[in-house]
């Protein structure tokens, strides 16, 4: 089922998502909610805590430059290894229609749980690298606009002019 995307200013995007203990039929719902949700909203991942979800998990297309989307869910994830920095464009699903030029590592290296409790490792560099690092951002409460330099200081304050003021 399709679930509403928090957007800023919502309270809980600012939250620390906690570590997920056990995968129980709620945590599998969950994760269902957050890959329809994500695929219909064109998405390349989503947090729980975007979705009203203290869960540390968060749902990823691992192959967004293909036709057909290949969904994983993500359970308490590390970084475990880095390398490079590259500034690209980004979007949010929390706030539309606002892009930034962001910094982010080129290639990274995380450790995670699946559904079934089982840990894997996943290396990601381009897109995967940078949506993975969002969406680990959005578990710790980090937002894009708390990334922005000199340059998009006043985009910023635009957009969340027009958007706190919103009735």
């Amino acid at each position: 089922m399709v679930v509403p995307i928090l957007k800023y200013p919502d309270l809980i995007l600012r939250r620390k998502a906690l570590p997920v203990e056990k995968i129980s039929e709620r945590i599998f719902i969950l994760v269902d909610n957050m890959v329809e949700t994500m695929l219909r909203s064109e998405g390349v991942g989503l947090a729980a805590n975007q979705v009203g979800s203290l869960n540390r998990i968060f749902v990823l297309n691992s192959t967004p430059q293909e036709d057909t989307p290949k969904p994983i869910a993500v359970v308490n994830p590390e970084i475990l290894d880095q390398e490079g920095k590259v500034v690209e464009e980004e979007g949010c699903l929390s706030f539309p229609e606002l892009y930034l030029k962001i910094a982010r590592l080129e290639m990274i290296r995380i450790q995670a749980k699946n559904l079934y409790n089982e840990t894997f490792v996943l290396d990601a560099t381009g897109l995967l690298a940078r949506a993975i690092q969002h969406e680990i951002d959005h578990l710790n409460g980090v937002l894009i606009i708390d990334y922005v330099d000199e340059t998009e200081k006043e985009k910023v304050k635009e957009y969340l002019n027009g958007v706190v003021h919103i009735s």
